[in-house]
């Protein structure tokens, strides 16, 4: 009786290790698998989480982000998923957290693809072509996808020439260097970050 109860002390002690390891490396349970502390009858039986890897396909990614777009922001669904797949790879590109760039871009535009200020910036991220279209690289800003793809990387320039999010934000709405100076610069940074914090909500 004592050689049983230690037997199955040790095979639970081996089923919490097991589990924890198993959470620890980002598996989760999706089945069960039978295992016996000893191959001839046992003394119990225990259910076992049959472990599985637990990342994304990129649809998958792309969905779960867009679907957190339109909570966030009210954003129709459809038009939310289709700009989730422009935000993640702009993110990825960038190294950037894409509810940063989503709360960007709902703050310039509101996911509007065919935008134009009176200063002449255009698309989702508002850029102004004469001024960087030849620093992103790109030939027709007008495109939704590549106009995203331009403001990701404009706003990472400014950020390696600020040294600090906050500057490279308030630059991007009123330019570099004049945003200490310019109270609506600020005020945009805390429009971003506002749009940012009700995201992070979801």
């Amino acid at each position: 009786m004592e050689f049983r109860c230690c037997n199955a002390f040790f095979a639970s002690a081996s089923l919490i290790v097991a589990l924890i390891v198993a959470f620890a490396n980002g598996v989760a349970p999706t089945g069960l698998l039978l295992v016996s502390d000893r191959d001839e009858g046992g003394v119990a039986t225990f259910p076992i989480a049959k472990p599985f890897h637990a990342s994304q396909t990129w649809e998958q990614r792309k969905a779960s982000f867009g679907g957190r777009m339109h909570e966030a922001f009210g954003t129709p669904l459809d038009r939310a998923v289709e700009f989730a797949g422009w935000i993640l790879e702009a993110a990825d590109r960038q190294q950037l957290a894409p509810e940063l760039i989503a709360s960007l871009v709902f703050t310039e535009s509101s996911f509007r693809k065919q935008v134009r200020s009176p200063s002449g910036a255009i698309g989702p991220a508002q850029i102004k072509p004469w001024y960087w279209a030849d620093f992103c690289g790109v030939g027709d800003l007008r495109d939704a996808e590549q106009n995203i793809y331009c403001g990701a990387q404009i706003l990472t320039h400014l950020e390696e020439r600020c040294g600090g999010l906050e500057c490279a934000l308030a630059s991007y709405n009123v330019g570099l260097g004049a945003w200490q100076r310019r109270q609506s610069g600020l005020r945009y940074v805390s429009l971003v970050e506002r749009h940012r914090s009700e995201f992070d909500r979801i």
